[in-house]
């Protein structure tokens, strides 16, 4: 069995590479090659411990994500096991994958649901996820703008000067209703109450929910819900389950339109409409079918030495 550190990883890994792995695992699970487990979690007092696992049918490897938390803080591995076999062949440390994933198969969603020549990314947070998505985000083409909200204004300086020097991109600290008029937006925080309001969202706006996912969080308030057309989430059989997004508000504003899988959209090639004037939200939890994709590829990378 080979062990793998976050900066072996971390320096294997790439965005645009993550995203392709991603869709198409996506693309296994949509067509049953693939099949994912939900997370499990059990509790200790304040201690938390989770798991969640996928196999992989393409890559003959089966992934399982342990992790820990503790006063607030995780600790991620990816085990990687052979379908051939069953040899545990690989111990991986988490937390460059994680990071990877999630905004990778948020970079991912935007492709699909996001209008095409949206330039300006409204961004709430300047944590770790928050600093994952601006840098994935910073690379697509046609970002001009990337306005951060967060109430750590020292952290979220660092992170818009951060961008504007590594990208060149017109990068600003704003006020909450200002982030959320842009073309995209990304909620990234840890957010109890929601940190979003329908009425700021610009017409065809995208919004991608990443943070809240517990039952006792929310990012996006009931009227952002109303005026979605359309609620795509990770996975139909996790994410509702999870976030408070979807637990907390009343039940006719999320069940007034179905919930729809990423899988089911990235299956059939779905693209926005320039002109689109609708609301479409992505929320998501994170799932194992992310993190066995970037796991897989950082994997195959190390071992042939690429």
């Amino acid at each position: 069995m080979k062990t793998y550190t976050n900066a072996q990883v971390a320096g294997c890994l790439d965005i645009p590479s993550s995203v392709e792995a991603i869709r198409r695992a996506y693309l296994e699970m949509a067509n049953g090659s693939a099949s994912v487990q939900p997370r499990a979690r059990i509790g200790l007092a304040d201690l938390k411990f989770s798991a969640m696992s996928a196999m992989l049918g393409s890559a003959r490897l089966a992934a399982s994500k342990l992790y820990t938390t503790i006063d607030g803080r995780f600790r991620f591995y990816i085990a990687l096991f052979s379908l051939d076999d069953g040899e545990l062949v690989a111990l991986l440390e988490g937390d460059s994958i994680t990071g990877f994933r999630t905004s990778a198969t948020t970079l991912l969603a935007a492709e699909h649901l996001a209008r095409p020549g949206s330039a300006s990314l409204g961004l709430f947070g300047s944590g770790i996820q928050a600093r994952a998505h601006a840098l994935a985000f910073a690379a697509r083409p046609g970002l001009r703008e990337l306005r951060i909200h967060s109430p750590d204004e020292a952290s979220a300086r660092a992170l818009a000067d951060e961008i504007a020097a590594g990208h060149g991109i017109g990068t600003r600290v704003v006020e909450a209703r200002e982030a959320a008029a842009a073309d995209i937006v990304v909620l990234a925080t840890r957010a109890s109450e929601p940190v979003l309001r329908g009425d700021w969202l610009r017409p065809g706006a995208f919004v991608a929910s990443i943070g809240a996912t517990r039952p006792d969080q929310r990012e996006i308030d009931d009227a952002s819900l109303q005026r979605a057309s359309r609620l795509v989430v990770d996975w139909t059989r996790q994410t509702p389950l999870e976030t408070g997004d979807l637990l907390l508000p009343p039940r006719e504003l999320v069940e007034r339109r179905p919930l729809v899988d990423l899988s089911t959209v990235i299956a059939a090639g779905e693209r926005r409409a320039g002109d689109a004037e609708d609301i479409v939200i992505y929320k998501a939890v994170g799932i194992a079918l992310q993190d066995a994709a970037v796991a897989c590829l950082a994997y195959t990378r190390l071992v042939s030495g690429h």
